[in-house]
């Protein structure tokens, strides 16, 4: 990674910290993908709720041969380096960035990333419909796990958020959505598409893939409110 560094404007600096620190809190120990053209850097993460969130921006990615980006780092160092650049108005330098393994596990996760084509003409919708969705879900929750235990509300959580919602997607990927602030209460709009087992659920602030448990074994499932 030596020599290699990334040029992001304000804006999209502020961006990639915002969807990075959110992530951070949620899970300290999350390894993330970067992947690169010339002109746009991407990030992919598996959250727990056994989705893959992808968030982009314009960069301009520099490394040494000209090759793209692929590789994967931990949150933790990424999110010190974006906040450390973002002080110092400098370009992201990667050899700054730790670099992380992936998990072998069933689950979704950043070794297996979604088709780049093959998708289906997407359904499209409007976010502030879906908030109201995931507001509902939050609250049946609440209602019906007072006084349970851990295991009580962990069944419960499961139920909920792999029941199917708005365009047959697992309510767990608007959950995600979300929680990792892509999905606002709003009148932007947002589309759902399929390729093969996958879906995909895109807003304007970043997409959040799943594919069905048939073939990505149900994780267990975890509400976050």
């Amino acid at each position: 990674m030596s020599e290699s560094r990334i040029d992001l404007g304000p804006e999209e600096m502020r961006s990639l910290l915002a969807v990075t620190r959110r992530q951070f809190i949620w899970d300290a120990r999350l390894p993330v993908r970067l992947v690169s053209t010339t002109s746009a850097l991407g990030i992919y993460s598996a959250p727990p709720l056994n989705v893959l969130a992808f968030f982009a921006v314009p960069a301009v990615v520099s490394s040494p041969d000209g090759t793209p980006l692929d590789l994967v780092v931990t949150i933790s160092s990424l999110v010190s380096e974006l906040e450390s650049a973002s002080a110092s108005s400098r370009p992201l330098e990667l050899e700054r960035l730790a670099a992380a393994s992936v998990p072998v596990t069933s689950a979704m996760s950043v070794a297996h990333l979604p088709p780049s084509d093959g998708w289906q003409v997407p359904i499209a919708g409007v976010a502030s419909d879906l908030t109201a969705l995931v507001a509902e879900a939050v609250a049946e929750f609440t209602a019906r796990t007072a006084g349970l235990s851990e295991t009580g509300q962990q069944s419960i959580a499961d139920e909920i958020w792999e029941r199917t919602a708005w365009a047959a997607l697992p309510m767990r990927v608007l959950h995600a959505s979300k929680r990792l602030g892509m999905l606002g209460n709003d009148s932007s709009r947002v589309s759902a598409a399929t390729s093969g087992p996958w879906k995909r659920f895109t807003t304007q602030r970043g997409s959040i893939f799943t594919r069905p448990a048939s073939t990505s074994p149900k994780a267990r499932l975890r509400l976050i409110i």
